[in-house]
């Protein structure tokens, strides 16, 4: 009986949930000065959210540069841009709008093979979804995951559009245009816009690339 062979996994113990982040609480005590001016339910959408199955944390790294900067931006996310990560969602083919419902199971989530892992442990291991819920059906344990909060969310969309469209530039400029129409109401010029994107797709592309995955 070795003691290394028999550690004790706290990864998903809701007992050292708080360990690794900020809570509701340290912001309303130890940085209740820095957080004055701010708006804390904007502070909660961009940076709180990662949860271990039990109480949700904030990013330490986007809060203390929040304090700093006074403005909201994907700080963390920016530290380092996750190209292996989209290289293999976008060779897999992976449909990103699931990204906001996956499911996996205990065994799956403790999955450590780079070369064979499966999108959702690796996304969950590398910090880009978080635990939102849990089922146990018989002796099955399930994990719901989700985006912890709007800076991964969206910053890992545009991260993963730019790399699809192949063009940054055009992706960005695609991305402002249809926000702008949404906010302005314009369904005739939104559906013109989608049907221009959609146009722009040649019919044969998938002979060439691997748009047929999709």
């Amino acid at each position: 009986f070795s003691g290394l062979n028999n550690l004790r996994d706290i990864t998903v113990s809701a007992d050292y949930s708080a360990l690794c982040g900020y809570t509701e609480r340290d912001l309303e005590t130890v940085f209740a000065p820095e957080v004055e001016g701010l708006d804390r339910e904007e502070i909660r959408r961009w940076y709180n959210g990662y949860n271990w199955t039990g109480e949700s944390v904030y990013n330490p790294f986007d809060v203390l540069l929040l304090f700093q900067e006074r403005q909201f931006h994907a700080w963390w996310f920016e530290t380092g841009t996750p190209t292996f990560l989209v290289d293999i969602l976008t060779q897999r083919g992976f449909f990103t709008p699931d990204l906001a419902h996956l499911r996996a199971d205990e065994g799956l989530l403790s999955t450590f093979d780079v070369d064979h892992i499966a999108n959702e442990a690796l996304l969950w291991q590398a910090g880009y979804l978080t635990l939102a819920g849990s089922r146990r059906t018989g002796a099955r344990l399930e994990y719901r995951l989700a985006y912890p909060n709007l800076e991964v969310e969206s910053a890992l969309n545009d991260s993963l559009a730019k790399a699809l469209i192949g063009q940054p530039s055009l992706a960005s400029a695609l991305t402002g245009r249809l926000y702008d129409l949404l906010v302005a109401g314009k369904p005739a010029a939104l559906h013109a816009h989608l049907d221009a994107l959609f146009a722009a797709i040649p019919h044969q592309w998938h002979l060439k690339t691997p748009i047929a995955q999709y």
